[in-house]
């Protein structure tokens, strides 16, 4: 008998394509909201659009793995632009308003870790957007399928590192304890959404294969 091959990439497809793992990262996603939104209250770091921002965040969550477990697909569809939009929109105004804005002293003398620290959410702002470009610029590319999706679960790796990197960092910073808890629960939360969204773009994606015929 011939040993089956170690397959990482079909291991980390299977990942996505597991409907726990869709609700895991639903049901984090959606306990970890009320968390967000408590330590911004407590720090002072959540303006009113961050509120708005979070309601809307939980009702698309919970109508994605609805629209999963339902298989509707154009409800999916929807879900997932919102949610991608939401979190895009939600990072460049934290990471070019709150963050950018600030005096450059405040970095000063917070030392290295603080530049670290503004780097690091300028990548995550950055990996969003590349995301957002893989669901949108990319759609129309003939091989747009096969790109689209293993952009975007590319990008889950990165992502992770550099959130685990902003939770060791945001502690040694100078914000307070709330503040920083802020921060740490609203990443997780991001986290956990791009995994979410990356299942359900894989169901569509093998959903257009099955209906053209691939």
């Amino acid at each position: 008998m011939s040993k089956k091959k170690f397959s990482l990439s079909s291991r980390y497809k299977r990942f996505f394509l597991s409907e726990r793992t869709a609700m895991i990262a639903a049901v984090m996603s959606v306990l970890i909201i009320p968390v967000v939104y408590l330590f911004g209250i407590r720090s002072g770091g959540i303006s009113l659009t961050g509120k708005y921002d979070l309601m809307i965040r939980l009702t698309l969550v919970i109508t994605l793995i609805y629209s999963m477990r339902r298989h509707k697909l154009f409800l999916m569809q929807a879900a997932v632009v919102g949610l991608i939009f939401c979190m895009l929109c939600s990072q460049s105004q934290y990471a070019l308003g709150d963050l950018l804005q600030r005096d450059s002293e405040i970095y000063i003398t917070m030392g290295l870790q603080g530049f670290v620290f503004l780097a690091g959410e300028m990548m995550i702002l950055f990996i969003q957007s590349f995301v957002c470009a893989g669901h949108f610029i990319l759609y129309a590319a003939k091989q747009r399928k096969a790109i689209r999706i293993h952009i975007n679960q590319i990008a889950v790796p990165f992502l992770l590192i550099l959130v685990i990197i902003q939770l060791i960092i945001a502690p040694i910073l100078s914000f307070g304890l709330d503040y920083v808890l802020y921060i740490w629960t609203l990443h997780l939360d991001e986290l956990f959404i791009f995994v979410l969204v990356d299942c359900a773009e894989l169901v569509l994606i093998l959903d257009q294969r099955e209906y053209v015929g691939e």
